[in-house]
């Protein structure tokens, strides 16, 4: 196989599914179902079952990973805006305690 590198920006309707077929195919369809244009990510009939498994594997754990770490940031982004929003309401009732308008 040769080397190339590829990126394809998924939409939030973006999906995957597959197959298990004589070549098992792992579909990536950036844009949604059938939306114009997919992915497809094939293992050689020359590799075993167990080979198989392994790579499957391998992509999960890359995809659980990518997922987890999304997963951290979003918390972390609500996390930091629930400490802001409750920072502006903790100025807002001490400037109105000491008489303050905004």
């Amino acid at each position: 196989m040769s080397s190339y590198n590829a990126t394809f920006f998924l939409a939030a309707e973006a999906t995957a599914h597959g197959n298990a077929s004589v070549h098992p195919v792992l579909y990536i369809e950036p844009d949604g179902w059938s939306a114009g244009g997919r992915v497809s990510l094939q293992i050689p009939t020359s590799l075993t079952q167990d080979e198989r498994v392994q790579v499957a594997d391998r992509i999960l754990a890359g995809v659980t990973g990518w997922r987890d770490e999304i997963v951290a940031n979003a918390e972390q982004e609500r996390t930091a805006a629930n400490e802001l929003e409750a920072a502006r309401a903790e100025i807002a009732r001490l400037k109105a305690g000491a008489g303050e308008t905004s």
